[in-house]
């Protein structure tokens, strides 16, 4: 698995091509908390490299958004795929996450959020 990061002024993005490695997304979850400490509050998630998800996937996602949420962040994802929209659906975790369509609108959805 190869993964991204980019930082856009508050906002760290994480570009990913794969979740399907339980001990490969744990070291991502790691930078994640490493970042967190440091202040980072706000993250958004691309997976347009991604077509599908198993449940090591779905774990990542939750465990990134708990963390976030738990230091006063948030999370949002970008181009999930339509597998990807159906697994979220089918395990009922869609309303859970702010997802949008382009890392544009996502950013967009972040800030919005941020000044609530």
């Amino acid at each position: 698995m190869t993964f991204q990061l980019e930082q856009l002024e508050d906002i760290c993005i994480l570009a990913l091509d794969d979740l399907w490695n339980p001990e490969e997304n744990q070291a991502i979850i790691q930078e994640v908390e490493h970042l967190i400490a440091q202040g980072q509050r706000l993250f958004l998630i691309d997976l347009g490299q991604m077509q599908f998800m198993n449940s090591s996937g779905l774990a990542f996602l939750i465990s990134i958004l708990t963390r976030a949420r738990s230091a006063g962040g948030e999370l949002a994802l970008c181009h999930i795929s339509p597998k990807i929209e159906q697994l979220l659906l089918m395990t009922r975790l869609r309303s859970t996450f702010e997802v949008a369509d382009s890392r544009k609108e996502a950013l967009i959805i972040l800030q919005a959020l941020t000044k609530n």
